[in-house]
Formats: C-alpha cells, structure tokens, sequence
C-alpha cells in the first residue's frame, strides 16, 4: 500500500490538488453523462472503498500504458477513505446539478426562439415549412 507521506488519505483533509483531481472526475462522469452509474456504483462500493482502491493498485500496470501521468496512483490513494469516495460523490452530484440547470435554460431558450419564430410566423401570414 502507498500512501503519501504527508497522510492525506489516511482521514486527513486532501490537498488542494487532489480536490481538484475528484472535480475532474466529476465533470468528466457527467460530461459522458454517466452519473446515475457512477453514483450507484461509488454508493455500492462505498463500504469497500479500501478493498476497491487495492484493486486500482492491481489494474495499475495495465492502465499505465493507458494514462500518462501519476493521477490514476493519486486516485486509488484518494479513494482509500471513504471521506474522499463521499466527496466524489458530492462533486458529481453537484455537477450533475449545474448540468441540469443548463440543459433546462437552454431547452427554455429554444421554446421561447420557437414561439417566437411561430409568432413572426403567423403575423406574415407564412406556414411551418
């Protein structure tokens, strides 16, 4: 098992860094609008959080030749304490959230341009092509 030497994952507050990383995988889980999944799996497997991070450890010479980088050994230190699974599932949610806040305004913006295309529409006496 690796830990980092300043303990960040043994139940300590993450580095500023590392909460950025969880924002990442956040944004990119509801960016392949995979939260439901995500969410159900990381609830699911939140008891065995410890068990599933040694498995990334496992996974990791595979996932190497994949990634660049030292992010996937940060993540499976992260995700060895269930504080950081729960933050992970905060930022998705809240992300989700924004998300779905955007794709409502947006599909109100094209409402509002249909009927007032309809409106301009039935003023010129013109019909839907």
């Amino acid at each position: 098992m690796n830990r980092p030497a300043d303990g960040s994952a043994a139940g300590g507050e993450p580095k500023p860094e590392d909460l950025d990383l969880l924002e990442t995988i956040a944004l990119a889980v509801v960016s392949r609008r995979m939260t439901v999944p995500a969410i159900l799996f990381l609830e699911s497997t939140k008891p065995l959080s410890f068990l599933g991070s040694q498995f990334l450890y496992f996974l990791e010479p595979i996932v190497r030749s994949l990634i660049k980088g030292d992010q996937y050994r940060r993540v499976a230190v992260l995700l060895e304490d269930r504080a950081n699974v729960e933050r992970l599932l905060l930022a998705i949610e809240a992300r989700e959230a924004e998300s779905g806040d955007r794709e409502r305004l947006a599909k109100q913006a094209r409402k509002q341009r249909a009927r007032e295309d309809k409106a301009r529409r039935s003023t010129r006496g013109e019909r839907k092509p």
